[in-house]
């Protein structure tokens, strides 16, 4: 349920390390003899060749900081610096001998050291990780753009991209590169790629720095029409080299597009046409054609992306001419039926290219409107975009992949805020109108009525259900709302539509076929959504809304809005079972807190409680922050509890968080002493009766849930607690305990023998609960947890219901999984505490019948384990304890299943030897178990004997002896653990091995032990 560890907190705490080896190892990565100081490479000389085992080394010690990339910041100028200047180093020293192979001794002499790659395929392979860590954009910034280095740079791409080995050169090379590609890889294409388009910033013209002698390194110039004769050479390479990687499925073609683009939208470049021949270039791609084809998805990613880059980087006056044939273009993609449309339409990355444009064309038909610029829109068209745009994202926010429905949100957003503010109030209507869609209401009784239907049912006998809403649409509904107040466009008139939709996301959760959560895309996009609310809007804006209009599943008390938001944000940041919800949550809340001071109630110490770090882990959110929260005020305890009952809490859908949230309960019980324990555990037989005896996963939680708030009522009486509480409140806890023996064991709602013995209904988990839970009650009614006790007195039950117990708990004892046979164990010793001696070895002789009937099955290991957890209940003086012993040794016969076997030599070692006086009476049977190597199919399974049997000398030495004595039947054990101690397998010599160290110490025959 939990992370092993909170990563970034360890991230954080090792960033220094890391950020200092990687500086060490750097520079003898890059040169020749490292700089004095590492700002001063002038008088350096760069490898030629480098370890590709260091890079990678590099490259490892770099890949923990996606996890917080900010902690790089303050060191980029510094690493950066000095591998850009390698890297030019390299392109002004040895760039003619990119793949050289040495004479044969020193290529031997390297290739001991591993695989050696060129430098700058080291150097871009580690600036790749950079940018994948923290961005091309910010990496680009530290990049040198003096103009001198773009033909270098541009040579050196078209040399390098282009090499063939030859065979002669070839076995030389291979030796002391290890076949390393002699030809860029794809990260070098491109980090050079994006290196070229950082050079074209330069801010005069390229004709004036182009030399004509400059290659164009493929024949594809063809493609763009009209091209203009006066495009200077160097713009014509660049052209070339983006026209082959653009259409690829490479990552290369990521910084194509970049490049592409950017020398599109230089001003000389537009002057000449080249803009103007490229959109035409592009618009033709996406055209369909006649013939009925379609080119390759990644052509049209390609160009969709060139396009939508344009849209970004260029400014209104670039792109006007081309708005209504982009637009015609990309809505016939969107409507048609082509092969062309159904090629583009299939990829997740090509719709949110389009979703890219159409927001780049809306935006800049708006901004049109608004200046008196020499370009203009025909007339009606701008409607028409605007229209048809936006209808297009609104359907796009169910499309089934999150980044389209991201784009979707984002663009929505982004045009609402440029609308006046009639359309604007349409747009965010129509969002809110679509999240009422296929909204249901459910009554107390589990009855699913229609909207039509629930205006005739009180509001406070019904609740939304949203089981028929679709998660998709939601998330990207919730994400556009977000976005929208992100950039203040709804109006407050719209407030409590907004706010009542994102508390319903906070809250939203759906499950697939399968059982995985599908609704946490929904409340990550709630948290983003309260969390722009909190910064975007005033608190007056905010506290004028009606807190009674905002409905909740948490259970609030009457309040202001911003306090019933906080306290919603408190639940998902202590209870949702997913950390990025959790820590969202958290972020919010302290956004909420601290953009409207002195509004919530006792703010800055809930913030404190409810830290971002502190609610990392799941258990450590729901136990120990939501008792911090609780502990607070009253106000936060109630929905806390609220929130642990229903499907964050004990209705989750894995067992081992209805565990964690029973305990959390538990905690939570004793708020107000008595009065709270009362009230919690009322709330929970309420919720039991209404539970069907077939919802397995629900009874569990219960159960356990009650087990828990008797443990804490116990934890509770022994510590003295509730001495100042009303005697009326202890009165009506006592007797809510009393009852309660009969109403989960003697009524309706009763676990059945089908429950605990069906395959499909999970009868272990009903095993483990009804188990814990008859181990609290017995605790409370024990005689030696009421000692001294001020309060009532618990009284034991009535025979016939431990008759009913001892019944059920059989049932129990028949799982043969580890967690109920544990369980009803416990729950076994815990009740013979209440049973008459007669009536305790009735018991135990009903438990050795089935245990004889299961002869050879794996059923009767829990009444085994039972026997063993009851031998310190039974009587000193009777006949029970001896029939006990002689009961679980014959059940470690040879002919027995491995598992009883193990379990009852266990009893003997933990549950029979800690109890008796005479352990050399029973140490004998523990030899044979010491040389049990019974083996099966499996493998040496009589292993599992012989660390039982290790233990039980275990027990002898730390309890059964005097230090410095070494009976006769402990030295004759003891020869048997020192040959295990050398045994073959691990885990029996390390155990093995303890035991000898502890019988060592003790001695004093034997020398002292020294390290």
């Amino acid at each position: 349920m939990d992370a092993p560890q909170d990563r970034d907190i360890k991230l954080q705490r090792a960033s220094t390390d890391l950020i200092q080896e990687v500086r060490s190892k750097l520079a003898p990565l890059l040169w020749k003899s490292s700089p004095i100081n590492n700002n001063n490479t002038n008088d350096c000389q760069p490898h030629r060749l480098a370890q590709e085992r260091q890079t990678l080394k590099l490259i490892n010690l770099l890949e923990p900081f996606q996890e917080w990339p900010q902690l790089l910041d303050p060191h980029l100028q510094e690493i950066l610096s000095n591998l850009v200047d390698a890297f030019l180093a390299y392109l002004t020293v040895h760039r003619d001998q990119y793949v050289l192979a040495s004479s044969n001794a020193s290529v031997q002499k390297r290739s001991d050291l591993g695989a050696l790659i060129p430098l700058p395929r080291a150097i871009c392979m580690l600036l790749y990780t950079f940018c994948k860590i923290r961005g091309f954009k910010v990496i680009s910034r530290f990049l040198n753009n003096e103009p001198k280095y773009l033909e270098v740079m541009l040579r050196a791409f078209i040399e390098w991209d282009s090499i063939a080995p030859t065979a002669e050169a070839a076995p030389t090379e291979t030796a002391g590169t290890n076949a390393q590609p002699k030809s860029l890889i794809w990260k070098e294409r491109y980090v050079m790629l994006l290196w070229l388009s950082h050079l074209l910033l330069a801010p005069f013209d390229l004709a004036s720095i182009s030399s004509e002698t400059l290659p164009v390194p493929y024949d594809n110039l063809s493609v763009v029409p009209d091209l203009s004769p006066d495009i200077p050479q160097v713009a014509l390479s660049i052209l070339s080299i983006c026209l082959k990687y653009v259409v690829l499925p490479g990552k290369e073609r990521e910084a194509a597009t970049v490049l592409l683009a950017r020398l599109a939208l230089r001003v000389d470049m537009q002057r000449l046409g080249l803009l103007s021949s490229l959109m035409r270039w592009g618009l033709d791609v996406l055209r369909p054609k006649d013939e009925g084809t379609a080119p390759p998805v990644y052509t049209c990613i390609g160009v969709l992306s060139f396009i939508s880059r344009l849209g970004v980087s260029g400014q209104v006056g670039d792109l006007a001419p081309f708005i209504v044939p982009i637009f015609h273009g990309i809505l016939h993609i969107s409507e048609g039926e082509s092969p062309l449309a159904n090629t583009i339409m299939s990829s997740a990355s090509a719709r949110k290219s389009m979703i890219k444009i159409l927001r780049t064309i809306t935006t800049l038909v708006v901004s049109l409107e608004e200046s008196s610029g020499n370009y203009q829109i025909p007339e009606g068209a701008e409607s028409m975009i605007l229209e048809n745009a936006i209808d297009y994202f609104l359907v796009s926010l169910s499309d089934k992949d999150t980044p389209v429905r991201f784009g979707a949100s984002k663009a929505l957003s982004m045009i609402t805020v440029k609308l006046d503010s009639s359309m604007a109030y349409d747009v965010v209507e129509a969002v809110l109108g679509s999240l009422n869609e296929n909204i249901l209401y459910e009554k107390q009784d589990g009855t699913l009525i229609t909207p039509f239907e629930a205006r005739n049912v009180d509001m406070k006998l019904r609740k939304r259900n949203i089981s028929a809403v679709d998660p998709q649409r939601w998330q990207g509904l919730i994400l556009t709302l977000a976005h929208l107040l992100f950039r203040r466009s709804p109006p407050t008139a719209l407030l409590p539509q907004v706010l009542q939709s994102l508390v319903s996301g906070l809250d939203f959760e759906q499950r697939s076929s399968t059982g995985s959560s599908i609704g946490t895309s929904v409340r990550d996009a709630a948290c983003f959504g309260i969390w722009a609310l909190s910064r975007k809007y005033t608190t007056s804006e905010l506290q004028d809304l009606d807190a009674q209009e905002l409905k909740v599943t948490t259970n609030q008390e009457d309040g202001s809005t911003l306090q019933a938001l906080v306290i919603e944000l408190v639940c998902a940041a202590c209870l949702d079972p997913s950390g990025n919800i959790r820590r969202g949550a958290s972020a919010a809340l302290q956004e909420l807190v601290g953009r409207h001071p002195d509004t919530i109630f006792e703010g800055i110490p809930l913030v404190q409680v409810v830290d971002y770090h502190s609610v990392a882990r799941r258990s450590r959110a729901m136990i120990e922050v939501a008792k911090g929260a609780s502990d607070i005020g009253v106000v936060y305890w109630n929905p806390l509890v609220n929130g642990l009952l229903q499907w964050r809490g004990i209705g989750s859908p894995d067992a081992e968080s209805r565990r964690v949230a029973a305990r959390a309960l538990g905690e939570l019980s004793l708020q107000e002493s008595y009065k709270s324990l009362s009230a919690v555990l009322e709330r929970l037989v309420q919720q039991l009766s209404t539970t069907p005896l077939q919802a397995i996963e629900a009874r569990h939680g219960i159960f356990l849930s009650l087990a828990a708030t008797i443990d804490a009522f116990i934890k509770h009486r022994k510590q003295g607690g509730g001495e100042d509480c009303s005697p009326e409140y202890s009165k009506q806890f006592v007797a809510q305990i009393t009852c309660l023996w009969g109403v989960v064991f003697d009524s309706s709602i009763t676990p059945t023998s089908a429950t605990l013995t069906d395959p499909t209904l999970r009868p272990d988990l009903t095993a483990e609960a009804c188990a814990r839970l008859i181990s609290s009650l017995s605790r409370s009614c024990s005689p030696e947890e009421q000692q001294n006790d001020v309060h009532p007195k618990l009284p034991n039950p009535s025979p016939r219901l431990q008759d009913k117990v001892i019944e059920l708990l059989l049932l129990c004892m028949f799982r043969p999984d580890d967690i109920p046979v544990e369980a009803s164990s416990q729950a076994a010793s815990d009740l013979f505490a209440l049973l008459p001696d007669s009536k305790k070895s009735e018991v135990v002789q009903k438990w050795f019948s089935n245990i004889q009937d299961s002869w050879r099955l794996v059923t009767g290991r829990g009444q085994i384990s039972a026997l063993g957890a009851v031998f310190k209940r039974m009587p000193k003086s009777g006949e029970g304890r001896q029939f006990i012993i002689d009961r679980l040794v014959d059940c470690t016969g040879a002919e027995e299943k491995i598992a009883k076997r193990s379990s009852a030599v266990n009893c003997l070692a933990t549950g029979v030897l800690p109890e008796i006086d005479d352990a050399e009476s029973l140490a004998g049977h523990f030899k044979p178990f010491l040389n049990d190597y019974t083996t099966d199919r499996r493998g040496d399974i009589g292993s599992f004997i012989r660390l039982e049997a290790i233990e039980a000398v275990n027990v002898i030495l730390k309890s059964k002896v005097l230090p410095g004595t070494a009976p006769m039947y402990l030295k004759d054990l003891m020869s048997c653990v020192v040959r295990l101690a050398a045994e073959k397998l691990d885990k029996v010599r390390f155990h093995a091995w303890k035991c000898l160290q502890t019988f060592w110490e003790t001695s004093l025959d034997l020398p002292r032990l020294t390290r």
